[in-house]
């Protein structure tokens, strides 16, 4: 019998999560940082019992939350009509369901011995996505729709020796068909209760007396892990996931001590312990493909590092792949200042990795912004503890993401030539490429990421959601232009961003026009208005009426509009006529899309 005392004491106990949700319903929410989010539910089975998981997970992530779960077995309901099936719209909308509970008619006749009854479920599951996509429509907040998980409440359990083919041919094929139609609805999440159960086990996860009395099939464990990742997947559409990843190398990407043991003498290969540091190389480079920057801190000789990434045939993670690097006798709370500033974001979007308990203790005191993390000393875990590092969650991952460490190193290269060149011959040397064009449904999930998150140079600093962009997209008064740039070095992806309104025959509204700051300094800016009064036709006679919003963060442009030949006007804002506009700049070339 578990020792109940003990998971009272255990923080990542149902018991203490539960705990923890009653304490905070019963009481007035302190200390919570973010705004309130509300969390509602759509189940085919009851499920109340999963409230404070999602609660207590959304708690410790410091938002102060609100679950709440709609009528019993009415997701067909929910979707087409949520007001009606909660008090208050939610900001997040859940789905959950089982095969059993929707699909109990096709189940039978399938393991009767009728196969078209596939067809009958391919139906249902587009019947389900249909009005999944009629309350995306609808809805602007977060949708959340679960795979559900292999069957318990049929004849045959999970040890049918036909299951390979039958029950469990069958729930493969509509897993597989569920994920395959939700990827065509914009921004739908999907919780993995499916992966779920194989972690927890088919008889670990259900609870027959609960589904008998209460129709609540599932265990405390089974829910407290699809409540945490419930509240993964609505805080992430809620905060910026974490930037950098700082490692160290003794000991952390190789076992040994490089200046000790020698490039013979470290641990690093296919053999244990070796294969444990390889296997968290590759999570690292698992997390680089996704955006994430790798760097070094070590104390250590560089020339001994380096070697052991150049000449080691051990090692997964090259020299090209690492992104910034301290490597040198100072103290690492203070490299792990300037690996921010050469990586030009903020030191909070760092992660630090060490195995020593002292660096990890002096860098929570000296830099408590930066989420710091123990190796732990048998090398056979370090990959399951670092698995379990969510600070890198994002649920959209873009072109530009997998390409953002790439291009991190291209802009090394140009920094170094920067300094050997004046400003004319350094533009003239990167052979600037620029393409400016509307944007697609390729392009829009960039675009609108652009407008959410750019505070610099940002005249206006208009935020909008990915269904408000997409409408003004497909509206003729508007017009969305992504701004991609490339030069000989290598592409700096989608870096910026126009929008435009046209508000009458004679007059364009420059809504939006924001860009990167790491394209700043090149003409990029000059050539985006160029661009536009090409587009737009020089000779038409149409003016460009253009607003700066000032904001805290974004002065850089408080002079753009005047320093570019727009005049004021009476009611504050700035006007040029398009056959004033600077043409191109000689640096710079326009190209064709997709010639990039």
């Amino acid at each position: 019998m578990p020792d109940i005392a003990s998971q009272t004491d255990d923080p990542r106990s149902p018991i203490t999560a539960k705990r923890r949700w009653r304490a905070y319903a019963s009481n007035a929410p302190e200390g919570l940082t973010e705004a309130n989010i509300h969390v509602g539910i759509a189940a085919s089975f009851t499920a109340n019992n999963l409230v404070p998981f999602i609660g207590s997970s959304l708690l410790e992530d410091g938002f102060a939350p609100t679950v709440t779960v709609g009528e019993y077995n009415q997701i067909f309901q929910t979707c087409l009509d949520p007001e009606t099936y909660f008090t208050v719209l939610p900001d997040v909308i859940v789905l959950l369901f089982r095969l059993e509970d929707l699909f109990a008619a096709e189940i039978d006749e399938f393991l009767g011995g009728d196969r078209t009854a596939i067809s009958r479920c391919d139906d249902k599951i587009d019947n389900l996505c249909r009005a999944i996509a009629q309350l995306r429509a609808g809805f602007s907040g977060t949708i959340i729709v679960s795979t559900p998980p292999f069957p318990t409440v049929v004849p045959p359990d999970a040890f049918e020796l036909r299951n390979a083919s039958d029950l469990g041919g069958l729930h493969r094929h509509i897993v597989t068909a569920l994920v395959a139609a939700a990827a065509d609805i914009n921004e739908v999440r999907l919780v993995d209760l499916d992966g779920v159960q194989r972690h927890i086990g088919v008889t670990g996860a259900y609870d027959s007396r609960q589904w008998y009395l209460f129709r609540q099939p599932f265990t405390d464990a089974f829910l407290m892990e699809v409540g945490g990742l419930i509240a993964r997947i609505s805080a992430t559409s809620r905060r910026a996931s974490k930037k950098c990843v700082v490692v160290d190398c003794d000991n952390t990407l190789w076992g040994g001590i490089i200046g000790e043991d020698g490039l013979d003498g470290i641990q690093i290969g296919v053999d244990f312990p070796g294969s444990a540091f390889q296997d968290f190389q590759r999570l690292l480079l698992y997390w680089r493909e996704q955006g994430i920057f790798i760097a070094l801190a070590s104390k250590n000789n560089e020339a001994d590092v380096w070697e052991v990434f150049d000449k080691h045939d051990g090692m997964i993670l090259k020299r090209d792949h690492i992104s910034a690097w301290q490597i040198n006798w100072e103290p690492k709370a203070e490299n792990i200042h300037r690996i921010a500033a050469d990586l030009n974001i903020g030191v909070d979007s760092l992660v630090f990795i060490d195995d020593n308990p002292m660096e990890i203790a002096y860098m929570r005191s000296a830099c408590p912004g930066v989420i710091s993390f123990l190796v732990p000393e048998d090398p056979a875990e370090i990959l399951t503890t670092m698995q379990g590092v969510k600070l890198f969650d994002r649920q959209d991952i873009t072109d530009e993401d997998r390409k953002r460490a790439d291009m991190m190193r291209s802009e090394r290269v140009r920094a170094d030539l920067s300094g050997q060149m004046t400003k004319e011959e350094f533009l003239q040397a990167l052979e600037l490429r620029i393409e400016v064009s509307q944007g697609d449904a390729e392009s829009l999930g960039r675009i609108s990421q652009l407008v959410n998150k750019t505070n610099q140079f940002n005249l206006t600093t208009m935020r909008r959601t990915l269904e408000e962009v997409r409408e003004l997209a497909a509206n003729d008064q508007w017009r969305i232009y992504g701004v991609r740039v490339a030069d000989k070095f290598g592409e700096y992806g989608l870096t910026g961003v126009i929008i435009l309104e046209l508000t009458s025959d004679t007059t364009v509204r420059l809504d939006t026009f924001l860009m990167s700051c790491r394209v700043l300094g090149r003409n990029v800016e000059n050539s985006m208005l160029a661009a536009v009064a090409d587009d737009l036709g020089r000779e038409a006679g149409l003016i460009l009426n253009g607003t700066y919003i000032p904001t805290a963060k974004n002065s850089m442009v408080a002079n753009f509009l005047p320093d570019h030949g727009f005049q004021s006007s009476d009611d504050g804002s700035w006007q040029i006529a398009l056959k004033d506009v600077t043409p191109m700049p000689a640096s710079v070339t326009r190209v064709d899309k997709g010639t990039l």
